[in-house]
């Protein structure tokens, strides 16, 4: 006996470009938040489209002890690294070896964002020190 609604006909494959849902609307080639619409700053989020493709960007900045740190960002643009150098700290009845020293990179699209990020790091007591750097695009 075959189905008599048509929505229980339907195969379980996804819908392509153009294909209509079971509202009967059909899904867009290219979504409009894909692209940055004119009021917006240049930071703000969104997607860079080439031949419908979404391109991914990368970013590096080289800290002062000589370290690279890279992202890559489909969806953002960022202009500056905030990297944020921990102290070690000595073996504890938690650590037993201890902890050693790292650092910790954070990518925000402006300079004033990454002072405001940094002005709160700067509260912790386990920082030794804190560098913004300009990211450069790769």
């Amino acid at each position: 006996m075959a189905p008599t609604s048509k929505y229980l006909a339907q195969s379980n494959k996804p819908l392509g470009r153009g294909q209509a849902t079971i509202r009967g609307e059909a899904l867009p080639a290219a979504r409009h938040n894909f692209v940055r619409g004119p009021s917006w700053p240049t930071a703000q989020r969104y997607r860079l489209l080439h031949d419908g493709v979404i391109v991914r960007l990368k970013f590096e900045t080289t800290d002062a002890s000589g370290k690279v740190h890279k992202r890559s960002s489909a969806s953002h643009v960022y202009s500056h690294c905030l990297v944020i150098h921990f102290a070690a700290h000595p073996p504890s009845k938690c650590w037993p070896e201890g902890v050693p020293a790292c650092s910790h990179a954070e990518w925000v699209g402006s300079c004033a964002l990454a002072e405001r990020k940094a002005s709160r790091w700067r509260k912790e007591p386990s920082i030794e020190a804190i560098e913004i750097l300009e990211a450069r695009q790769v």
